[in-house]
C-alpha cells in the first residue's frame, strides 16, 4: 500500500508551454495535481515554465510511463523523474566504504568531528592550533563517539584569506598522520596537492568546500585514489561569499549545483556511492537562506547522494538566539535534532560529546525504536 500512501511533490523547471500543458493533463488524468503559472493559460511570452507535479508515488510512476511516449522533450524528462522516484524510494547507498571500513548510512546518523588547525577559525579562535592540543582534542572527540574526524588547515570564515600550500600542509599533515590509525580522517581542503599528501598520510575522505570547482584535479584525484568526496555548495569564495548572496530559490539552486558537480565527479570516475553532498550552511547564504535550507532539508532527498550538514556554531544560530559563537551549543543541538528528523546522513560538529547524545536520541525518536538489550524479555 505504500506507493498509494506516500504523497510527493516534484518540481520541474525549464519546460516549454506545450510540454507543461501535457504534464498537467497527464497528472490530472492519473488523479494527481499539477500546479502551473497563470501565464500558461495564455501562453504569454517565450520563457520556459516551472510546474509542480503532485500525487502519490503510484500516480507519479503512471504519469512517467505516459510522459515517456510524449514529444517536446518529455521522454528525457520522464527518465529524470523515474530516477528521482527510485532515489526517494530507497535508491541511495546504505553504506560508505572508507579505507576498508563500511560506515552505515540510513541506519543511524554519522557524527563528523571538526578539527580546525588554524589560528583564525571562526569558532575556535586558534584553540587547537598547537599540534599537541589538536591531537588531544581529536582523541577526546574519538572517545566521545565521533565516526569521522575532519581536519582543516585553512580558515573558511567569511572574509578569510587563503593560505599557502606549504603552510596548509605544515598545519594538517602531522595531525593526519597521528590520527589516521584511530578513526577515518577527512581532509578539509580545496587543493588537490594538499588532498594528495593527506591521503598518503592516511586520510580517507576528501571534503571540498568549493564543490570541485577550485582545483580541476580534485575529482580525478578522488577517482584514482578510490576515496569518498564531499561536494559542498558555496556561492563565491570565503573572502567574498557573504557580500550580498542572492538566489532565485535557494534550495532549488543548491540542488541544481550539487547535481551538476556530482555529475562532474562521476564523469571523472568517482562512483556514485563515493559521493556525498553538503548544502553549505553559512557559505554564501543569508540568515533567511540558512533557515530555508533547514526548513526544506528533506527536499535534498531528491539527490541520490548521502547528505552532510554543518550547522555547528554557525552565525544564523547566533542571529536567531542573539548568542556569541561560544554560546551556541543549545542552538546547534536544536538544528541537529531537526536535521536528523529531516534525513541528514552525516552531521559535522565541534562539540562531539554533547552532539553525539543529541543525534542518538534524535535517531531513536525518528526510528520509533531502540534496540536496548536491557529491554529484552525472556
Amino acid at each position: 500500500m505504500a506507493p498509494k500512501m506516500v504523497h510527493l511533490a516534484v518540481s520541474v523547471e525549464n519546460v516549454q508551454a506545450r510540454a507543461a500543458t501535457i504534464i498537467k493533463q497527464v497528472m490530472l488524468s492519473r488523479g494527481g495535481e499539477c500546479a502551473t503559472p497563470r501565464r500558461l493559460l495564455t501562453a504569454e511570452g517565450t520563457d520556459p515554465f516551472s510546474v509542480v507535479m503532485m500525487g502519490t508515488a503510484s500516480q507519479l510512476r503512471s504519469a512517467v510511463r505516459n510522459l515517456a511516449m510524449q514529444p517536446f522533450g518529455l521522454k528525457s524528462l520522464s527518465l529524470e523523474i523515474a530516477a528521482l522516484l527510485e532515489t526517494v524510494d530507497g535508491g541511495r547507498a546504505t553504506g560508505l566504504e572508507v579505507g576498508g571500513l563500511v560506515l552505515p548510512l540510513g541506519e543511524r546518523t554519522l557524527v563528523m568531528g571538526v578539527l580546525n588547525v588554524t589560528p583564525d577559525s571562526f569558532s575556535e579562535s586558534g584553540t587547537n592550533y598547537d599540534p599537541g592540543d589538536a591531537r588531544e582534542a581529536a582523541l577526546r572527540m574519538i572517545e566521545a563517539g565521533a565516526d569521522i574526524l575532519d581536519i582543516g588547515g585553512e580558515s573558511t570564515r567569511p572574509g578569510a584569506d587563503p593560505v599557502s600550500l606549504a603552510e596548509e600542509l605544515r598545519r594538517t599533515i602531522p595531525l593526519v598522520e597521528a590520527l589516521a590509525g584511530e578513526v577515518p580522517v577527512s581532509i578539509d581542503t580545496y587543493k588537490s596537492e594538499v588532498a594528495s599528501v593527506a591521503l598518503d598520510a592516511g586520510a580517507r575522505i576528501i571534503n571540498d568546500i568549493s564543490g570541485l570547482r577550485a582545483d580541476p584535479g580534485m575529482a580525478g584525484l578522488a577517482a584514482r585514489r578510490e576515496v569518498p568526496v564531499i561536494i559542498m555548495h558555496m556561492q563565491g569564495e570565503p573572502r567574498n561569499m557573504q557580500e550580498n548572496p542572492v538566489y532565485d530559490d535557494v534550495v532549488a539552486d543548491i540542488c541544481r549545483f550539487l547535481r551538476e558537480r556530482a555529475a562532474c565527479a562521476e564523469e571523472s570516475g568517482v562512483p556514485r556511492d563515493r559521493i556525498l553532498v553538503d548544502p553549505g550552511i553559512g557559505f554564501g547564504k543569508t540568515v533567511g537562506d540558512n533557515l530555508q535550507i533547514m526548513n526544506r532539508l528533506d527536499e535534498f532527498a531528491s539527490l541520490p547522494y548521502p547528505l552532510v550538514l554543518g550547522t555547528s556554531r554557525k552565525r544564523f544560530i547566533g542571529a536567531v538566539l542573539d548568542r556569541p559563537v561560544d554560546r551556541r551549543l543549545m542552538g546547534t543541538a536544536a538544528t541537529l535534532a531537526f536535521a536528523v528528523a529531516k534525513g541528514a546522513d552525516v552531521v559535522r560538529v565541534h562539540d562531539v560529546e554533547q552532539m553525539v547524545e543529541v543525534v542518538r536520541m534524535a535517531d531513536a525518536m525518528a526510528a520509533g525504536e531502540f534496540a536496548d538489550p536491557a529491554d529484552r524479555r525472556p
